[in-house]
């Protein structure tokens, strides 16, 4: 029920309960506004004027206990309201305010806009949120009302003990019009047509509403539209005035209910844009409003909030579009986020770096509610900061309305040869990726024309200055709906070539949870060619997909092209990469043990894969067999494809990871239909923490043939997870045992990565694109058509490295290398001084036994032979030296930072030569490279200096 109001005005020094009249004239500072009140139910006692009522020490106006400022004065249990003068109809009318809150949780402070005499259609525009407050705190609400109304402050106090609270400064904006004759509000709605005399009606100011009840007035264009199509995100009105306070703004002509409730000194303000102000243009029309952060000098860190007006229930596809501006010098930082159903606070985003352009658009999904909801602008400062600059416009909400229905997936499809399609650039990051019509403007990098027809657009992240390492560019798709039964299949087509490639991953960010997962990830150089991804996408949640590229260095450069969506699974390849099941590949029933199909890491600890190859994330598959204290030598399991043709392949492919203290044995077979089988390859042994390829020449049948993929375990022990993934049968022919070419591809040798060395071995052919340097063909061909390996040295720094490995070898023969074991070969380049130094390999061959098939004729030659075997030996030791020296003084001096983000799998290398272990993702995030572990380290008085694995 409302009760009569009595208003106390207050000095510090003494309380006087002020008349109407007095009120009237004084409580209002700025424009002059005409308040009145209701008597009291009950006499005004004397204790009341000796001080049980109190308030702050200081009013705001003067911030001196000489100002005044007003307080409710209550019995036990009544409702108080203050009313303005009456308001003629009017858009966007904005009233400020300062109030004063202390230890009065309890009661209820409102805003309310009243049209009916009886307050029975009373709206609320405002409710106080926090009850603690030690300052003066300014609020502000915008309104518009098409029929005369009055403002209503309303004090209802609770059942708890009374605080202290407290009104000051009240002023209204010039869109405020308000009745001169301040005439009374009717009794009944406007919209019931009471009649009225002749005289009454001449003299009325106020317009006509002619909706009815359940309907709202358009009043700019004289219309009706239902009540309920009010503030539902879509404007229905023929000048949107239906949507005016509802959460969209331009800040031109206010703060749409957008609301600072900053408690510090920092705060949000709306300010013009103009010459001496930064940014100097507004997003809307370049010469308007933005809101911006004033940050207080000499205070320490702070939070500057503004907060959104309640927020109408939205769709699951509902998105929040808003312009953001954070200055080069700033260090401020701007976060986005979100009031949840259970009443706490979801951080949807956040960025502290500065914008390259003044305004910077961002999309963010805010998803399904079913109930009222707020959104608020967070921006924080750092102690004895000069200057920061942080500043919001245009703020918008994107499919929020509960009737919209998202396009068909094949929409969401790009070939990026008209823009973006209805994809974005994401704002969390530094980069924005560049649409591009033939070669990038760096040299030896990124992709020669597009995947599509090789002369039209892709778009690609530009790694070279003002780029730097760790830059990060994201492309999101609109949020997708669920995948539905079958799911769909997205595919996409990326290039990622160059010397200092960074990282490129697929995340899938759902909005309910709101959660973000990494499904595909690749680093480093993956050769100069467009690559095909498919990825099966069967989230039942309303999601997004983002496409998230990272800098690895000024030649990285990666592209993406000809993105599809499609529904129903992936089309069926040569190549298996077990993600949507076993591919029809089979167990053998006569065997021991079984393959087991597995995701994320094996059960036992120091063996075995942390992912898969095909994704390199925990949620992609492969098949693994594992081990156990239970084991029996020689155990096997054996996994079997379907049957090929006779005619089809030439070269089986595959990856394995052999890595455990317990390795076993991994046999690849060759199986005829009538049963006959042909070792065609054999691994035994630790192979290191990564995936290692593999490949074997298939032998001509007349017959169908099978794979078959056996495992043979050593023994009890729980360190002998083996795996294998990403089977491929090709038509192209597989180089010779031992040897490699580089015509198809790289083999068994690879760049070990990470930070380890500075830039990739590149896979390239013809003439090199540095002047001066390099081949103009391959050694195999003699051709510009063939491919060899090289180093591009006009890429980084004198002193930066290089190295490639082979896979592990068998033990040389003792007549080559004097006894000496070397699992693995490597080649390690240096950079020199100067650029134009091209180093390039082709046609290697590790083959055991001698280098020379026969010995030599004459016994005299003995002595010779063994000087000249101790000479290279010696050699050889002074080259290790040499290159050891050089490694670790680079190692003491390289940056340590992460090549990926943490949300990748981070892992150090360790790479132990005579062990032949590589622990580590074949492209990890940081690495230890250590060529000693019973060595003596020169440079120290380390005798072992292998590091640990460090797993993310």
């Amino acid at each position: 029920m409302i009760v009569g109001t009595s208003l106390m005005r207050a000095t510090v020094s003494n309380k006087v309960l002020w008349s109407a009249a007095a009120l009237n004239e004084t409580c209002v500072p700025g424009r002059r506004v005409m308040w009145t009140h209701l008597e009291l139910s009950g006499p005004v006692t004397e204790d009341r004027k000796l001080g049980l009522y109190t308030g702050p020490h200081r009013d705001h106006t003067k911030n001196s206990a000489a100002g005044h400022y007003i307080i409710p004065v209550t019995e036990e249990g009544q409702t108080l309201e203050i009313l303005s003068k009456t308001l003629l109809p009017s858009s966007n009318c904005t009233m400020r305010f300062f109030f004063f809150s202390l230890d009065d949780a309890a009661a209820r402070l409102t805003v309310q806009s009243r049209t009916l005499q009886s307050g029975s259609d009373d709206t609320e525009l405002w409710i106080r949120e926090n009850s603690q407050s030690y300052s003066w705190r300014r609020a502000e609400v915008t309104f518009s009302s098409s029929d005369n109304s009055k403002i209503v402050f309303r004090y209802e106090p609770g059942d708890g003990p009374r605080g202290l609270v407290a009104l000051d400064d009240i002023s209204f904006s010039r869109e405020c019009v308000f009745d001169p004759d301040n005439n009374k509000l009717p009794d009944t709605s406007p919209t019931s047509s009471p009649p009225t005399s002749p005289a009454t009606a001449s003299t009325s100011t106020a317009p006509t509403n002619p909706c009815q009840d359940k309907e709202f007035f358009c009043w700019r264009s004289a219309e009706c539209i239902l009540a309920t199509l009010q503030c539902d995100y879509h404007p229905d009105c023929p000048q949107g005035e239906d949507e005016d306070g509802c959460g969209p703004c331009t800040f031109e002509n206010n703060q749409c209910q957008w609301t600072d409730i900053s408690e510090g000194q920092t705060r949000w303000q709306r300010l013009k844009a103009s010459n001496n102000t930064e940014p100097p243009t507004d997003h809307t029309t370049d010469t308007g409003y933005y809101m911006r952060v004033n940050f207080s000098q000499g205070s320490t860190q702070s939070e500057a909030r503004l907060q959104s007006p309640t927020l109408s229930p939205s769709s699951p596809y509902c998105q929040i579009l808003f312009h953001f501006h954070i200055s080069t010098k700033s260090a401020g930082s701007l976060r986005v986020l979100m009031q949840q159903a259970e009443g706490s606070e979801a951080i949807l985003w956040s960025r502290s770096h500065n914008t390259v352009s003044y305004w910077t658009p961002e999309h963010l999904p805010l998803g399904l509610h079913q109930q009222s909801y707020k959104v608020w602008f967070s921006s924080m400062t750092q102690t004895n900061t000069a200057d920061p600059v942080v500043a919001v416009d245009d703020i918008s909400f994107v499919d929020c309305e509960k009737s919209y229905k998202p396009p068909a997936l094949s929409a969401c499809g790009c070939s990026f040869e008209d823009g973006l399609c209805v994809w974005v650039q994401g704002a969390e990051d530094e980069l924005d990726w560049i649409s591009r019509s033939g070669p990038t403007e760096t040299p030896n990098t990124g992709p020669a024309g597009d995947h599509t027809t090789g002369k039209g657009k892709f778009i690609y992240i530009e790694s070279s200055p003002p780029s730097v390492k760790g830059n990060l560019a994201q492309l999101k798709s609109p949020l997708l709906p669920p995948a539905g039964e079958k799911g769909y299949c997205f595919t996409f087509w990326h290039h990622m070539f160059g010397a200092t490639v960074g990282s490129f991953r697929l995340l899938l960010q759902t909005t309910d949870p709101l959660k973000k997962t990494v499904v595909w990830q690749k680093s480093g150089n993956q050769g100069d060619e467009w690559l095909l991804v498919q990825i099966h996408v069967t989230v039942q949640n309303v999601h997004q997909l983002i496409l998230e590229a990272t800098v690895g260095g000024e030649a990285g450069d990666i592209a993406i092209d000809d993105i599809s969506l499609i529904s129903g699974p992936c089309p069926a390849s040569d190549m298996c990469d077990f993600e949507e099941g076993s591919c029809n590949w089979q167990q053998e029933t006569t065997d021991d043990s079984d393959w087991v199909r597995q995701s994320g890491s094996t059960l036992n600890p120091n063996t075995g894969p942390d992912s898969d190859h095909t994704t390199n994330t925990p949620t992609g598959h492969y098949y693994y067999l594992s081990s156990s204290a239970a084991d029996v030598d020689h155990q096997t399991a054996k996994m079997y494809s379907p049957l090929y043709p006779a005619g089809k392949g030439a070269c089986v492919q595959l990856w394995y990871h052999m890595y455990g203290k317990g390795m076993g044995t991994l046999n690849v077979y060759q199986q005829s239909e009538g049963g006959k089988q042909d070792l065609i390859f054999s691994q035994t042994g630790d192979q290191g923490r990564l995936w290692r390829f593999a490949q074997a020449s298939l032998l001509p049948r007349v017959q169908s043939y099978r794979i078959m993929v056996e495992g043979v375990k050593s023994g009890p022990t729980q360190e002998g997870d083996m795996a294998f993934d990403d089977v491929h049968l090709t038509d192209v022919q597989c180089p010779s045992p031992g040897h490699c070419d580089f015509e198809t591809n790289m083999c068994s040798w690879s760049n070990l990565g990470g930070d380890v060395d500075q830039e990739d071995w590149l896979r390239g052919r013809g003439a090199s694109p540095n002047p001066n340097t390099g081949p103009s063909v391959d050694h195999t061909t003699n051709s510009t058509h063939g491919y060899y390996l090289y180093v591009d040295s006009s890429v980084g720094e004198w002193g930066d490295m290089s190295f490639l490995t082979s896979d592990c070898v068998p033990t040389i023969h003792k007549r080559s290398l004097s006894e000496i074991l070397v699992p693995h070969f490597v080649f390690v380049y240096q950079r020199g001084m100067n650029t134009g130094g091209d180093v390039a390999l082709d046609d290697i061959s590790i083959q055991p036994g001698g280098c020379y098939s026969d010995p030599p004729p004459d016994d005299d030659n003995g002595p010779l032979t063994i000087g000249l075997a101790v000479g290279l030996t010696l050699l050889a030791g002074v080259v290790i030296f040499i290159s050891v020296f050089m490694l670790n003084r680079k190692r003491r001096a390289m940056d340590q930072s992460a090549l990926l983000s943490n949300d990748a799998l981070d892992q150090n290398n360790v790479f132990d030569l005579l062990d032949c272990k590589i622990d580590g993702t074949q492209r990890g995030a940081e690495s230890d490279f250590n060529f000693f572990q019973d060595n003596h380290d020169p440079m120290t008085n380390v005798t072992d200096s292998t590091m640990d694995s460090s797993d993310a």
